[in-house]
């Protein structure tokens, strides 16, 4: 017999003095209600409820047990809450493709226990950061926050790849991105982080540079699109590469990303846990890139 749960009709029984009424609050079909009310007095030797066509009553045994059978609940309630607190659900943090995966890597050992980790566009993980189905995420930035909070934005440096053949790869030093002219930028998709899509492709217009795109979700799908001859590609993995790439670097070139996360109060009312605060202090990009540096050979 399920003591608890036996426990848990009774006292719903003597609260609602009504079966119906009962097994309507505990969600479940009033037959097994009253065989598990049955079985609990079998078990204990006493009858505890006085039934009647005018409802449930209880007798001066059940009286005397409601408070007992309230306070063993309730003790069980605590013992649920303190095992949940050591036995707590991993940390859910979700990360750009553009992140090198030095990074993420250091990321999730800056956790005191393993994460889950996702990776996805900015625009998708800020909406399942809203939605609460992660606890942090890294993502692009600037990038469209509104109730979420970030912290504080880390750069990452960034490197320029260019086919091979194409005369700007014969440039020692950084290369101009006027130089680039006829080759578009293969870069992820507008919707993907609209705010960094258009901040970027401001800055090349700035700096001499007015280009079209080709959609490349991921740094591997930017690549493919060098390899063919067809684009230049910005990155910060510092191990990215292909025959036939040429890697130079570009002045004043970074990418921007911040770890946001939730408000002071969840969807749930309450305050962040304490390790998804000290996750989120501890797995900044810039924290991450510098145990990545420090473990690289």
């Amino acid at each position: 017999m399920d003591l608890l749960r036996h426990l848990e009709f009774f006292v719903a029984i003597a609260e609602e003095e009504h079966f119906g009424h009962a097994a309507a609050r505990l969600g479940m079909a009033q037959p097994p209600l009253s065989q598990g009310l049955q079985r609990l007095e079998r078990s204990l030797g006493v009858v505890l409820i006085d039934r009647s066509s005018r409802g449930a009553r209880l007798n001066a045994a059940g009286r005397d047990l409601l408070p007992r059978a309230r306070a063993l609940l309730e003790d069980a309630q605590d013992l649920r809450r303190a095992a949940s607190a050591h036995g707590a659900t991993p940390v859910r943090i979700g990360t750009v493709p553009q992140l090198p995966i030095r990074t993420v890597a250091a990321i999730a050992t800056a956790c005191s226990d393993p994460p889950d980790i996702v990776t996805a566009s900015s625009t998708e993980l800020l909406d399942a950061l809203a939605a609460g189905r992660l606890d942090l995420a890294v993502v692009v930035h600037p990038a469209l926050l509104g109730s979420l909070q970030s912290g504080p934005v880390h750069r990452l440096d960034t490197a320029l790849l260019l086919p091979a053949g194409h005369p700007a790869a014969a440039t020692a030093g950084p290369v101009a991105l006027r130089s680039l002219r006829g080759l578009a930028l293969a870069t992820a998709p507008r919707p993907h982080g609209p705010a960094a899509h258009d901040l970027l492709l401001d800055t090349l217009e700035q700096r001499g540079l007015v280009t079209g795109t080709l959609n490349a979700p991921d740094d591997r799908s930017a690549l493919v699109h060098v390899v063919a001859g067809r684009a230049f590609a910005l990155t910060a993995d510092p191990d990215l590469g292909a025959p036939g790439v040429a890697r130079r670097s570009v002045a004043a070139s970074r990418c921007r990303c911040a770890c946001a996360r939730r408000g002071a109060a969840s969807r749930a009312g309450r305050s962040p846990s304490p390790p998804i605060r000290t996750s989120a202090r501890r797995a900044s990009p810039a924290g991450a890139s510098r145990r990545a540096a420090a473990a690289a050979p």
